[in-house]
């Protein structure tokens, strides 16, 4: 379910970039994004799970938030560029 719900956020920046809204809210929807799947995702909360040390957990949102920066920056830019197309 991970892949979905990571799918499913790619809607917030595609709207955000229709209605016009800045870079910066794209970047703050996504590190929300990426601070959810980090919660839903953490190995305490699976059977047997281990925790991280705090810093490994950190470095591990760090590489989480990057990647949901970077997808959502493309969608952004792409619905931007579709929605000058459109207007």
């Amino acid at each position: 379910m991970p892949v979905l719900e990571a799918l499913l956020s790619l809607i917030g920046p595609a709207y955000l970039a229709y209605y016009g809204f800045t870079v910066a809210v794209m970047v703050v929807w996504a590190i929300l994004c990426a601070v959810l799947w980090v919660w839903n995702n953490r190995p305490s909360k699976r059977n047997g799970g281990v925790a991280r040390s705090r810093s490994a957990g950190l470095m591990f949102f760090i590489l989480v938030a990057a990647c949901y920066v970077a997808a959502h920056t493309g969608v952004y830019l792409l619905a931007r560029h579709l929605a000058g197309l459109w207007a």
